[in-house]
């Protein structure tokens, strides 16, 4: 699905990427039932995949 997930995470620099990876996984653990996900920038909506998307370039970004 290239171009539907954003392919960046952008902007990291106010961010704690030691703690968002955590967050993200405490956010998906909630089991709510989010049928969508509003990102800040490029295209502004998504399904509930896009938090595993950013989880897994936050730990590819870590690892490079």
């Amino acid at each position: 699905m290239k171009g539907y997930f954003k392919e960046t995470l952008g902007n990291l620099g106010f961010t704690d990427v030691k703690i968002y990876p955590r967050s993200l996984a405490r956010l998906k653990g909630m089991t709510l039932p989010i049928k969508t996900v509003i990102g800040g920038h490029d295209s502004p909506l998504h399904g509930p995949e896009l938090i595993d998307h950013y989880h897994d370039l936050i730990k590819a970004d870590a690892g490079a």
